[in-house]
């Protein structure tokens, strides 16, 4: 016959055995995306790249960036991000010497 006790440690034990199975699975899922995320390779054939960036403080950065032959600052923080200046292209000088 099932006691009141028997009743509650089965309960007890199926509880955990689930938690522990979910924990499981959390633990392989983190596992096979640690593993795949090394072999993303970015893509380069894009026209726009990252130049340089400064990082201000911990939240705060300044980031330029770079289209075709067109450059922009940026303000990168908190409050999102946001414009600075256009940034010419940079006239080559030859030596006429």
């Amino acid at each position: 016959m099932m006691t009141e006790e028997t009743s509650f440690a089965a309960m007890m034990a199926q509880s955990i055995g689930a938690l522990a199975l979910v924990l499981a699975i959390f633990a392989g899922l983190v596992w096979l995306m640690r593993r795949f995320q090394d072999k993303v390779v970015p893509v380069k054939e894009g026209k726009m790249q990252v130049v340089q960036r400064l990082h201000i403080d911990s939240k705060n950065s300044v980031v330029e960036i770079k289209h075709g032959k067109q450059s922009y600052l940026l303000s990168v923080g908190v409050g999102g991000v946001h414009k600075i200046a256009d940034i010419s292209p940079e006239k080559e000088v030859g030596n006429d010497t």
